[in-house]
């Protein structure tokens, strides 16, 4: 990511898979701690706001965070949590009825600008492409988006499928995740 672009620098990144269990939610935690110890201030945002994980990952308590904060039930402030030296995280908060009408607003996309002003870098974690069209939304706010896949988990099908989605919504695709090689498979992958 850090070589990606030379004319202008990456600073908020949505990370989402095909299908769910590919390891989306975990790439996006491990990006962040290791984003995080290379000394720059990270933000992770859980924008999975129907099967959020980021709290559970990071042991914090999801009774406040993004929702809240676009609903305008809590301060941004003390929504943030910080987990480690240059990490902090905004967890998805109170399951809203429908996420995608939250998650599609102006303040959302004001607090994306917010998040690129405020922190070196923020890791955006959405729902699987095959769930919902969070992360198409919210790859059009922010400077791309990272597809986790895991070979094993996902099939063809899907992972054809959401190239071709993203292809056809205009999503900036910095690149992909291969997660949970297996060194045996190596020569056949």
């Amino acid at each position: 990511l850090n070589f990606l672009s030379s004319d202008e620098e990456l600073k908020v990144v949505v990370v989402t898979s095909s299908i769910p269990q590919e390891g989306k939610s975990t790439i996006s935690a491990n990006l962040a701690m290791v984003m995080a110890q290379s000394g720059r201030k990270v933000l992770l945002v859980d924008a999975d706001m129907r099967r959020p994980l980021q709290h559970r990952i990071w042991n914090l308590l999801n009774d406040v965070g993004l929702s809240n904060v676009i609903v305008g039930q809590a301060e941004l402030k003390t929504a943030i949590k910080q987990v480690a030296d240059n990490l902090h995280v905004l967890s998805a908060g109170s399951i809203p009825p429908n996420p995608m009408a939250l998650l599609d607003s102006k303040r959302m996309a004001s607090l994306i600008e917010n998040f690129s002003d405020s922190y070196d870098f923020a890791i955006v974690d959405t729902p699987a492409l095959k769930v919902a069209a969070d992360a198409l939304i919210l790859g059009k706010m922010t400077d791309g988006v990272l597809l986790v896949v895991r070979p094993g988990v996902v099939d063809s099908a899907s992972a054809a499928s959401a190239k071709e989605l993203l292809e056809q919504s205009g999503q900036n695709v910095l690149g992909q995740v291969i997660n949970g090689v297996s060194p045996e498979n190596k020569p056949y992958s």
